[in-house]
């Protein structure tokens, strides 16, 4: 009878260290977020969208975004604000605006920029900064941009964008 008691505490200790490796192994597998590789990432599909844009390719603009009921963008500016909500209305938007597209030789370039990223949704907020000459005339404007992202099948998507104007500065107020 001793030699089975033994056995029975030989085989409850050998349970406990092995529900124990295992747990240790299972929490060891978890896949680490390389933060600055997504930082990455998520830029270059802020870039992308501009370069799409530019280019005049609504799919390749289309394809950065979540496409569903909840994406929203806001514009706001000095004469008030834009509220489009749910992707019909956002792919109308940014349809128009790549049709309406004119500029030559334009350049975006996101400036001043922070970032959090949290697992599979992230936010960015930068100068929203564009370059271009149309008609041999140089321009350039900048606009605060604040851009929410969420991680779908391995690929970062724009659930979420604001664009603020900012400011302009009036010289005769006293």
């Amino acid at each position: 009878m001793r030699y089975n008691q033994q056995k029975t505490h030989v085989m409850r200790r050998f349970i406990w260290l092995l529900l124990a490796l295992i747990l240790v192994a299972g929490s060891s597998c978890e896949q680490i977020v390389n933060v600055e590789k997504e930082k990455e990432a998520i830029l270059a599909v802020l870039l992308e969208e501009s370069a799409a844009y530019t280019a005049g390719d609504k799919e390749r603009v289309f394809a950065v975004h979540m496409k569903d009921d909840l994406e929203t963008r806001l514009e706001l500016g000095v004469h008030g604000y834009n509220a489009y909500i749910g992707w019909d209305e956002i792919k109308t938007l940014l349809g128009d605006a790549t049709d309406a597209w004119q500029g030559d030789h334009a350049v975006n370039t996101k400036e001043d920029v922070i970032m959090k990223v949290t697992g599979k949704s992230a936010w960015i907020a930068c100068n929203n900064v564009w370059k271009s000459t149309f008609e041999g005339e140089d321009s350039s404007f900048s606009n605060v941009q604040i851009v929410f992202l969420e991680k779908v099948k391995g690929e970062w998507k724009i659930s979420f964008s604001t664009y603020y104007s900012k400011p302009k500065l009036i010289h005769d107020m006293e």
